[in-house]
């Protein structure tokens, strides 16, 4: 029974409700995506794919209906600045700021910097009795 409550758990933690489906400027061409940021005045746009990659282009790729959509979520998804300020203000932000990131690449870990601060973290705890 346990099992199942922790699988159950699990499915609806995966589930991503932000994504979108986006349109090339042909209509040609579509992918599922979850929008990060988008900078009005460089026009480029950062969306995660669901395989987890972030995807950077240019905003006139995008359908007229996208671009509507990318300047009504303007506000939402402009980037500040400081990325250190954005972790200070969290308790577990506070823990990581300033600390080596690494990330998995293939079989070798890389060193990694945050591009933003992290919407939400997940934590693993063991226990053995």
């Amino acid at each position: 029974m346990k099992r199942l409550w922790l699988i159950t758990a699990i499915a609806a933690l995966s589930i991503d409700a932000s994504a979108r489906t986006w349109k090339s400027a042909d209509g040609t061409k579509t992918f599922e995506g979850d929008l990060r940021s988008y900078d009005k005045n460089s026009g480029t746009v950062k969306v995660v794919i669901s395989n987890g990659s972030m995807l950077t282009f240019n905003d006139s790729l995008l359908s007229g209906e996208d671009r509507e959509f990318l300047l009504s979520q303007e506000a939402k998804t402009s980037e500040p600045a400081d990325i250190e300020a954005q972790l200070e203000q969290t308790k577990v932000g506070k823990q990581i700021a300033g600390t080596k990131l690494e990330k998995v690449d293939g079989r070798r870990f890389k060193t990694a910097e945050l591009d933003k601060a992290p919407e939400y973290y997940i934590l693993y705890f063991s226990a053995s009795w």
